[in-house]
């Protein structure tokens, strides 16, 4: 297996990580703030981490702290955002917005990454577009409003920090275990301010301590991780598709979890994003 397959089916991994989470966060919401939420799953993380691996971010600390800055102020943008947008609009449009981050990718990738888009890129972002529009609203109608521009705002700075990750990993190479515990240090820190102004309405159970170990471990600590270490050995706008599958794997797991069923235009939308994933990924493969 070669490196970028290898790296291929990882972030695939990565993405049904990322769903898998999705059912246990709505198990948390119900009696949490999302920004408690936030708060806590990446300080756990980032104590996992820095337990796990302290000898190596000790010594590589000092080399990623520029872009562990930069790259924290994108990630940690965009949940503050997407958690924010959160209580003003619905969830699902808040997911179709936010997974608008995957059609962005390839336009922030030509400004910032100087990469060519072609025809096979503009059909396959078209597609994934219909299927996540189709899989997250369920074809109803689409209306702005306030929460929904701050999920925009959010898609944005998922995108670039998508984009951002590849061309930083590949210059600092194997430190990306300080470069993961930067970042998410970084959203703990950005979060606490809304964590102190929400967490007296929060109702604690101890489920939801459960479900936080969990959620910190898998999609934060390790699913961090693997972005950092994997995605530059794929490159931005083939990982982008990938990602495009989390919609999917949330669908599987919310199915499984809570017995969510959904209907057959969501079904036709599912089958677009991973049509368009493949036929990005036979692209890729080609070149």
């Amino acid at each position: 297996m070669t490196i970028k397959s290898k790296s291929t089916l990882m972030l695939s991994v990565l993405v049904t990580i990322w769903g898998a989470t999705f059912p246990f966060e709505k198990m948390v919401l119900v009696h949490l703030s999302p920004f408690t939420l936030n708060f806590y799953r990446f300080l756990l993380a980032d104590l996992f981490i820095l337990f796990l691996f302290f000898p190596k971010i000790k010594s590589d600390l000092k080399f990623v702290w520029k872009e562990g800055t930069l790259l924290g102020t994108f990630i940690s943008v965009a949940y503050i955002l997407q958690t924010w947008g959160l209580t003003y609009t619905t969830s699902s449009k808040s997911g179709f917005i936010t997974a608008l981050y995957i059609v962005l990718i390839p336009f922030f990738s030509l400004v910032i990454e100087k990469t060519r888009l072609n025809f096979s890129v503009f059909f396959s972002l078209g597609m994934a577009s219909l299927g996540i529009y189709l899989s997250e609203m369920n074809g109803n109608a689409f209306r702005l409003n306030t929460g929904d521009l701050m999920t925009i705002g959010c898609a944005v700075a998922f995108a670039i920090h998508v984009v951002l990750t590849t061309g930083v990993t590949r210059k600092l190479e194997e430190k990306y275990i300080a470069l993961t515990f930067f970042q998410m240090g970084f959203i703990t820190l950005a979060n606490l301010p809304f964590y102190i102004v929400n967490f007296s309405k929060d109702s604690w159970h101890l489920n939801d301590v459960t479900l936080i170990l969990f959620i910190s471990f898998f999609a934060s600590f390790l699913a961090l991780i693997m972005q950092m270490k994997y995605q530059k050995n794929v490159g931005t706008v083939p990982s982008a598709f990938i990602y495009a599958g989390e919609p999917i794997s949330a669908a599987v797991f919310s199915y499984l979890l809570l017995k969510d069923h959904f209907s057959k235009v969501q079904i036709v939308g599912f089958s677009l994003i991973i049509i368009s994933a493949i036929l990005t990924h036979l692209k890729a493969e080609k070149d």
